[in-house]
């Protein structure tokens, strides 16, 4: 690509003013061009705080009708990524759409085969594999030097979307929303473990209720347990009634000690090696914080630098899609009371 990729946004909410948008604007090789929300006035906010001579919308279409663009990040409700990104994909848009990145496989495979179709990439944001400690983390997974992985502990917390996202009421609603805390932050875990253990769940049983919040239809807690096909065995849970600190940790319990990521406040990365005894304290930027401003996680230039070709997309959509298939087989698993096995 000749020049700046000219970049659109396809929702204006939180996650879009926190994350995607601040990080883009850090890219040296992108350029916003427009935003488009069916609240115009969300998009007229994100052009005035951000990108004063940008382009606003009510209407996707619209917006791809009118052309100047080369990708667009996706940040909508759940419901609309598949037909949202789909549309990006016929207009030869390279798409970055957020998790999950559909609410069916048979949508996610749609996606895929439109980005295959009209030669443009796809990528989800399965933004917890950019956090510092996680990236550290797969590096000493790779390495070898942890042995086999045995457990898995891993869980994502906090209060409810609606104390950092507060336009966000969506979230509360099947409708739009489709799952509760077990695609919102349920889905970042999957991911997660999957990255880092460099296996996949083949095997998931489930539970999941809404204890506490009130005027919704999803639920607000899950848990789950996992087989993994090495044949280790693991936890993954997810809650929106955390309070008082949030809980965004993996552990990952192995032959030769245990890695403790995001764990103990503090200390974002240690491992307690088994043979030689020893443990190693990383030192690595904070993890970040729904709570905070900007993530700083740097999604924009690994959006732009796969586009451009000097990396690999971080989660591709066949990536993504694997990490759903988990979440889409919990809800079985849930609902049935079955163990739910997981075709690869």
């Amino acid at each position: 690509m000749a020049g700046k990729i000219k970049v659109a946004y396809v929702g204006c909410g939180a996650i879009a003013e926190r994350l995607h948008i601040p990080d883009m604007l850090a890219c040296a090789d992108a350029e916003i061009v427009a935003f488009s929300d069916p609240m115009k006035a969300k998009a007229e906010q994100m052009r005035a705080q951000f990108a004063e001579n940008a382009r606003v919308y009510d209407s996707h279409k619209t917006m791809l009708k009118a052309g100047g663009i080369d990708a667009v990040v996706v940040s909508t409700p759940n419901i609309y990524h598949g037909p949202v990104a789909i549309d990006c994909a016929n207009a030869k848009c390279h798409v970055l759409v957020e998790k999950p990145m559909a609410t069916s496989i048979a949508e996610a495979k749609k996606m895929i085969e439109a980005a295959k179709k009209n030669k443009v990439q796809l990528m989800v944001n399965q933004c917890q594999r950019l956090f510092p400690a996680h990236k550290k983390a797969k590096e000493i997974m790779d390495s070898g030097i942890m042995g086999r992985v045995l457990h898995v502990t891993a869980m994502f917390g906090h209060e409810g979307p609606e104390h950092w996202s507060p336009s966000g009421k969506w979230f509360f609603q099947k409708k739009n929303a489709r799952f509760g805390a077990m695609a919102d932050l349920g889905v970042h875990k999957a991911d997660l473990i999957r990255y880092l253990t460099g296996e996949e769940i083949v095997e998931i049983n489930a539970f999941y209720e809404t204890v506490e919040k009130k005027k919704t239809d999803v639920e607000d807690n899950f848990v789950s347990s996992l087989k993994f096909s090495n044949g280790a065995v693991g936890t993954l849970a997810a809650s929106w009634t955390v309070k008082g600190a949030e809980a965004n940790y993996t552990v990952l319990h192995c032959s030769n000690g245990t890695l403790q990521v995001c764990m103990q406040p503090g200390k974002p990365l240690v491992a307690y090696l088994h043979n030689p005894s020893c443990t190693i304290e990383f030192e690595l930027p904070k993890t970040p914080s729904n709570y905070e401003g900007s993530w700083g996680l740097d999604v924009g230039n690994a959006f732009i630098g796969a586009l451009l070709g000097r990396a690999k997309p971080y989660c591709s959509g066949e990536e993504g899609m694997r990490s759903l298939a988990v979440i889409l087989a919990a809800e079985e698993a849930a609902k049935t009371g079955r163990t739910i096995k997981i075709k690869a």
